[in-house]
């Protein structure tokens, strides 16, 4: 019993000094969806006890909020999950472009908040906004949406009512994922408070799954929760695949009233001046294999569940290009630059996504940041047309 004892003090302290050094040393724990701060403009900010957040609640170095001249807008795609700041796409375009760059990226941001955004960041003297679209959920009636819809601020009583928007005000007595979205189990709390659960979360899980897939897991199971494809393409969460499709159909009246607001907000950006704002639309991890698939004439042996998701964000994605091309807003998407990232990391046997997360490794932000550097460039030409 003494020896069962001293054992358990022992494991106790270890783990103990195991957290300490993890908290001192690592920007662990991680959470972004328990370390947040209510703001009734954005819906909230990260606070900046998480570690690697300035004073204001975004991912950037302590008083980078001075003198930007380029706002990031998006969410966790923007954030940048998966690495660490300086190889997030906003740091990767100041470093292509040598433009100071402000990272707005928060994990599950939307369309209200990127419309707020974009509206602070030009009134605090900012040569343009790239707002980074992610149509795998920024038009649902999800996390920001919900804390923005709910605080009724003076700002988007304003705005509702000079942009007649639909969605702010017809979620009342309707159906809505806010409840869902906000519910945090205690799994979720313990991996985003405790810095050894969360560096498991964020640094081993995904290699502790796949290795325990690939010698114990039952193939039948493996196969019934992942789409799988050949030749070394990574797999795919088919609940992730189904949510996004859902979250992406536009037949869906909550969601088409979300995209006439989105409509409403990009026209009224529009008239903030030529090359002021672009549209940067980042795909998500299934719309990326499409189109790795597409080009080397596999589709037909991609399941129909599958291929009906990603067709849904394709026609979103499309109704998006035609709102930019009509407001003359220059608009870029991300995935044809992604796909030739994921092709040159799987000939050369990289990881390009974890296999249960949709977020890239570094090498797919790195193809963001290039496509937003092309943006860039087509926004500066269209500013300096309006100059001249």
């Amino acid at each position: 019993m003494k020896n069962l004892i001293m054992l358990l003090v022992s494991l106790t302290l270890s783990l103990g000094a195991v957290e300490t050094m993890l908290r001192m040393f690592t920007p662990f724990p991680i959470g972004t969806q328990s370390h947040r701060r209510i703001d009734e403009k954005y819906g909230y900010r990260l606070d900046p006890a998480l570690g690697d957040v300035d004073e204001d609640g975004f991912r950037n170095l302590a008083g980078a909020h001075h003198g930007f001249q380029v706002a990031a807008v998006g969410d966790s795609m923007t954030y940048g999950n998966n690495v660490d700041s300086a190889h997030a796409w906003p740091a990767a375009f100041a470093a292509m472009t040598g433009e100071p760059t402000y990272n707005f990226g928060v994990g599950s941001y939307g369309i209200y908040t990127y419309h707020a955004l974009v509206l602070d960041a030009l009134a605090a003297g900012a040569k343009g906004a790239i707002v980074a679209v992610f149509p795998g959920n920024d038009f649902a009636i999800v996390f920001s949406a919900c804390d923005i819809m709910d605080a009724r601020s003076d700002f988007w009583h304003a705005e509702q009512d000079r942009l007649q928007l639909q969605a702010l005000a017809g979620r009342a007595g309707g159906p809505s994922q806010c409840t869902k979205a906000r519910s945090a189990s205690l799994k979720t709390k313990l991996f985003e408070n405790v810095a050894i659960l969360s560096a498991y979360h964020y640094a081993v899980r995904d290699w502790a799954k796949s290795l325990y897939a690939r010698f114990f897991a039952d193939g039948d199971r493996q196969l019934s929760e992942y789409y799988l494809f050949p030749d070394g393409c990574p797999p795919v969460s088919r609940r992730y695949a189904a949510e996004a499709g859902q979250m992406a159909d536009l037949s869906a009246p909550e969601i088409a009233a979300m995209f006439a607001d989105f409509e409403r907000f990009a026209a009224d950006w529009a008239e903030r001046g030529r090359g002021r704002v672009g549209l940067l639309v980042l795909p998500t991890k299934e719309r990326v294999i499409y189109e790795h698939l597409r080009r080397r004439g596999q589709l037909a042996s991609a399941d129909p569940g599958f291929i009906d998701s990603v067709e849904r964000q394709l026609a979103l994605e499309e109704k998006i290009r035609e709102i930019a091309e009509r407001l003359d807003l220059p608009y870029r998407s991300a995935a044809p630059a992604t796909a030739d990232a994921l092709q040159d990391a799987i000939l050369a046997g990289q990881r390009f996504y974890p296999d249960s997360d949709g977020h890239p490794f570094e090498s797919g932000y790195k193809a963001f940041a290039n496509t937003a550097s092309s943006l860039w460039d087509e926004m500066k030409a269209k500013a300096s047309e309006t100059r001249q």
